[in-house]
């Protein structure tokens, strides 16, 4: 459609859920609409469904609008429309180039979803206050002094944290624009996982399947510890409904693709399973009853949960003694051509035994040619010492160098 003089209209009503989805669980273009916030649940048209505005709109050079994410998303909704279709029609497994294209799908919902947006400002709100408190006033005056014309005088830089520092007052987002980046980002990463996981078609010939605002499901592996984090890659299992009879389960990689025995016991549990991962609201067929047995959860406002606020690492006069030794201590930055901050990095345990932690166990990424860490235990405020051991640990099918406590 064009406006009158002659530039392609912008859209503007983008659906976190594609209507391909949608669809597949309405009656025409009508679908039942079920709140999480206790509200009456209505049939509603799938064109005013998990809508969001301008929510794929960059903005270009001149800070227009810019809807072409818009456009190829649904260039390759309309793809997987086909291969949808073709499945729901009896064909399983996929040829190679269908797989692929519906992998790509997948791995489009999974990164669209408005959960990883907020994710990726919840990090960065986060991140980014706790930076403040760890640098104290010498980062303001820093800061200040980048783009002061004179002198900063001690009273501007109190103004200024103080001002900062009211951490509930403020709210620091990431632009659309690096959104888009990080979703281009995690639809590559989901789509070579899905590729390599086997694939299994569940059908039910008259158990009905409901569909959550976030449709792409992540089952916790049980040996993995709860507070080590679920993604696309620990997962036991991604769980995929794509019509109102049929889902899909993505497996461990290594076996052809298969089909599940479908059972009135596993509709339940995979209704149970996409309502819990609903946000705010779900969706089923006008016809169907999918919620038999289902307990609805509650509207989830967060994605990130943090152990300590930022204000528990407030440092008016700026980093602890130990925290510059571990900065002192970081391998210089490479040269030549050289991959970064030291060749390579692992994943590594700090292991509490014998600290004043015994028996937490924290887990994280770091240079191979690191000696010493220095962590700061949110409960004491303490910045305690560990060092590299030759000593593993297998955590969740993976070993971790471990790092023991070691006083100074």
């Amino acid at each position: 459609m064009s406006d009158s003089s002659g530039e392609q209209k912008l859209k503007r009503r983008h659906h976190t859920v594609p209507r391909l989805l949608l669809r597949r669980f309405a009656e025409g273009e009508r679908i039942v609409r079920v709140p999480l916030n206790g509200g009456k649940r209505r049939v509603v048209g799938i064109a005013d469904v998990t809508i969001r505005r301008d929510f794929y709109s960059m903005r270009d050079a001149s800070g227009q609008l810019d809807d072409t994410v818009e456009d190829l998303l649904a260039e390759l909704e309309s793809k997987a429309a086909t291969v949808i279709r073709r499945v729901i029609g009896g064909a399983w497994p996929l040829p190679t180039e269908e797989r692929a294209v519906l992998a790509e799908c997948i791995a489009a919902q999974h990164a669209r979803i408005p959960a990883a947006r907020a994710a990726h400002n919840e990090v960065a709100d986060h991140l980014g206050k706790v930076l403040i408190a760890m640098e104290g006033k010498p980062g303001i005056r820093r800061r200040l002094k980048e783009t002061a014309s004179g002198p900063v005088s001690d009273e501007d830089v109190d103004a200024l944290w103080e001002e900062v520092t009211d951490f509930d007052s403020y709210y620091a987002e990431i632009s659309v624009n690096d959104h888009m980046a990080l979703m281009g980002e995690s639809m590559k990463t989901a789509y070579e996982v899905f590729m390599t996981r086997s694939w299994g078609l569940i059908r039910f010939e008259r158990r009905p399947l409901l569909i959550p605002d976030h449709p792409v499901t992540l089952v916790r592996d049980n040996d993995v510890p709860r507070w080590f984090g679920v993604g696309i890659g620990n997962a036991a299992a991604i769980l995929v409904p794509i019509d109102r009879r049929a889902a899909i389960l993505m497996a461990s990689p290594g076996h052809d693709d298969f089909f599940v025995r479908a059972h009135t016991k596993l509709a339940k549990e995979l209704n149970q399973r996409f309502a819990d991962n609903a946000r705010r609201e779900l969706f089923h067929h006008p016809g169907d009853d999918p919620l038999d047995g289902v307990e609805l959860p509650a509207i989830r406002d967060r994605e990130i949960q943090v152990s300590q606020p930022p204000q528990r690492y407030l440092s008016p006069e700026g980093p602890s003694g130990a925290f510059k030794r571990t900065m002192s201590e970081a391998p210089e930055p490479a040269h030549d051509g050289e991959s970064g901050i030291g060749s390579t990095k692992s994943m590594v345990t700090l292991n509490c035994r014998n600290g004043p932690n015994s028996g937490l166990n924290v887990t994280l990424m770091v240079d191979d040619n690191q000696k010493y860490l220095w962590f700061l235990n949110g409960a004491t405020g303490a910045n305690e010492r560990y060092r590299r051991t030759s000593k593993t640990a297998e955590i969740g099918g993976v070993r971790h160098v471990v790092f023991e406590y070691a006083p100074e």
